[in-house]
């Protein structure tokens, strides 16, 4: 399932590899860091962010994963710029250490970049699709509905000679739902009436690099679209 997020991700290392890797040091008020540029913003992250924010506004968003490329570089200390046309937005680490992508129009039509205090050889970029519906917002068919957009939404921004091993990645595509113990349970409901339990028994990582213990959901369920999800209490949900 981590295939068709390996194919962003390859996209993404395609674009770094043509960003150039001299540091610019902006003058400003409130950062005085040395800036390297990492990635372009317009060619790659903009239209993807876009296109996830319409076709799947509210129920993911697209988010950038940087981890070090080697043994001892640190991460704990990174700052991450959205930068062009002489603004300099910082761009917060989220849960996992994940930073979502905004979506700036003025910054892409400035030709922007991404920006970081660390030289970019010292990184790996992926992309991922994080979820964001609110835990008690899950039902059935919300999890048929998000996977046929994802496939719909990502599908034209995929390269033409990817397409057929995007689609075959996103046919596969699930929504997991995850804990951090193996004897948490799932609950399908209707109304009072429990219709499954399902254990998250299927060991995986999540984007923290984290153990952690899932139940997958593909859509293909029997279940009525209207039956709620009933998450654990310390639930993680990933697109996997």
């Amino acid at each position: 399932m981590r295939l068709f997020l390996s194919l962003l991700a390859a996209c993404t290392l395609c674009a770094q590899a043509a960003a150039p890797d001299s540091p610019d040091t902006l003058q400003t008020v409130e950062v005085k860091a040395t800036h390297h540029r990492l990635v372009p913003y317009k060619e790659l992250f903009y239209p993807m962010a876009k296109a996830v924010q319409q076709g799947l506004g509210g129920r993911a968003a697209l988010a950038v994963q940087l981890r070090a490329a080697r043994a001892g570089v640190r991460t704990d200390d990174l700052s991450v710029w959205l930068e062009g046309g002489g603004v300099s937005l910082p761009v917060r680490a989220g849960e996992h250490g994940l930073y979502v992508v905004p979506v700036e129009d003025r910054i892409a039509q400035q030709d922007g970049s991404f920006s970081i205090n660390k030289h970019p050889r010292d990184l790996r970029a992926n992309l991922v699709l994080i979820p964001t519906l609110p835990p008690d917002a899950w039902t059935i068919g919300e999890v048929r509905r998000l996977l046929r957009d994802v496939h719909a939404t990502m599908e034209p921004l995929v390269p033409w000679h990817h397409r057929l091993l995007a689609w075959a990645f996103t046919r596969r595509l699930g929504v997991s739902v995850c804990s951090g113990s193996p004897l948490a349970q799932v609950e399908v409901r209707d109304g009072s009436q429990v219709l499954a339990r399902f254990p998250t028994s299927e060991p995986a990582r999540n984007h923290a690099n984290a153990p952690v213990y899932c139940h997958r959901f593909t859509g293909n369920e029997n279940f009525d679209p209207r039956a709620r999800l009933i998450l654990p209490e310390d639930a993680q949900v990933l697109l996997i």
